[in-house]
């Protein structure tokens, strides 16, 4: 069964989500059978959370209509930068982090992963279940897991952006893209809203750098395509779990991919395509500071 502040701490962390992308407004209602029908869970746990939102500032109880989100977007983002991690996320992390910098061999028994993280059979189903669906380790005949092979070496993040390089810009131009201008408004408005922060929080413009390039692969409308980027999503979130991500050209990154949809709106695909290649290059050009599997 699922640590009961694990899941209340999850709750709290989905709530902020949806007060931070603007789903919820400031004095919106925060009513517990709307979010445990959303969030599929009891009615219990969803009234924790609440708890602990109120404790947070970001949740008050507004006379007869009960409780209400109490905070504005930008001060959720930052009360949601200031969470801690759910257990469960920071054991996921640290294999992660191991598997990356050597620490594990790449194939490795259940075993073995609950005596070296010193985990339950049910804790341990759920991680290996979590790191699987981020494509960092899959399963083995019988009861065994294997790490998927990521990019710990200059030469693996290379091949990878030649392989972007291949697939990306081309996706561009297929007769069969369309672009999704009301889909593209609401990237768009969010990188602006970044590019406005005078901080930056590297995991929001990680989430954000994927979320442009999977929407550029679904308007290709291919699904290999959208397989093949999701899949490059997935190998990317080790250098974040790394800490190998740099902030500054993520940062760029944003600005470049406003001009891809400023070229896509405009109509002009190739320069789009363009645009594209050219700020992939720049991406491998500027590879992680690696120290480790040389």
């Amino acid at each position: 069964m699922e640590a009961k502040s694990d899941l209340q701490l999850r709750l709290v962390r989905q709530v902020l989500e949806l007060i931070v992308d603007g789903t919820l407004k400031l004095g919106d209602p925060l009513r517990e059978v709307e979010l445990s029908s959303q969030f599929g869970v009891s009615r219990s746990p969803v009234r924790a959370a609440l708890s602990q939102l109120a404790g947070l500032g970001a949740a008050a109880r507004g006379g007869s209509r009960g409780m209400q989100v109490a905070l504005d977007s930008g001060s959720a983002r930052t009360t949601l930068e200031n969470l801690p991690l759910e257990d469960e996320d920071q054991i996921r992390e640290q294999i992660a982090k191991d598997w990356f910098e050597g620490r594990v061999p790449r194939e490795i028994s259940e075993k073995s992963f609950r005596l070296r993280y010193n985990l339950g059979k049910m804790t341990l189903t759920r991680v290996l279940t979590a790191l699987s669906d981020e494509g960092i380790i899959s399963r083995m005949p019988g009861y065994g897991w294997q790490f998927e092979p990521t990019l710990n070496t200059l030469e693996s993040n290379d091949a990878s952006y030649d392989f972007r390089l291949l697939i990306e810009p081309g996706a561009i131009l297929q007769p069969s893209f369309v672009f999704d201008a009301a889909g593209a408004a609401a990237i768009r408005a969010r990188h602006n809203r970044i590019l406005s922060d005078e901080e930056h929080n590297l995991a929001e413009l990680f989430r954000l750098d994927e979320e442009f390039h999977l929407f550029i692969a679904g308007c290709s409308r291919n699904g290999f395509v959208v397989q093949a980027v999701a899949q490059q999503n997935r190998l990317r979130r080790l250098l974040e779990y790394a800490s190998l991500i740099d902030t500054g050209r993520l940062n760029s990154s944003c600005q470049e991919h406003v001009e891809i949809l400023d070229a896509l709106h405009a109509g002009d695909r190739t320069y789009a395509a363009n645009i594209m290649r050219k700020h992939l290059e720049a991406a491998k050009a500027a590879p992680p500071s690696f120290t480790v599997g040389r």
